[in-house]
């Protein structure tokens, strides 16, 4: 039986611990995000060039890439 008492009380002091750093964890994450926010303006998003002038692709294209990767796979 104390066997037993031993395995429980280690579960419980594993399970606190466990618990307990995932309380920090949380705390730690919404500090930042508070912190992140209050400070926005510090921190600006850059801007990708690229990402705008992106070409719209043909879907009668896209299609045949996707069937053209099928047929290869299949071999």
């Amino acid at each position: 039986m104390e066997l037993l008492m031993q395995g429980v009380t280690l579960m419980v002091i594993g399970m606190a611990t466990v618990f307990s750093f995932l309380v920090l964890l949380i705390l730690a994450m919404s500090g930042s995000a508070a912190f992140f926010s209050k400070f926005v303006q510090l921190f600006p998003e850059e801007v990708n060039e690229s990402s705008k002038a992106a070409p719209k692709s043909d879907p009668v294209a896209e299609i045949a890439v996707a069937l053209a990767a099928i047929k290869a796979k299949r071999g």
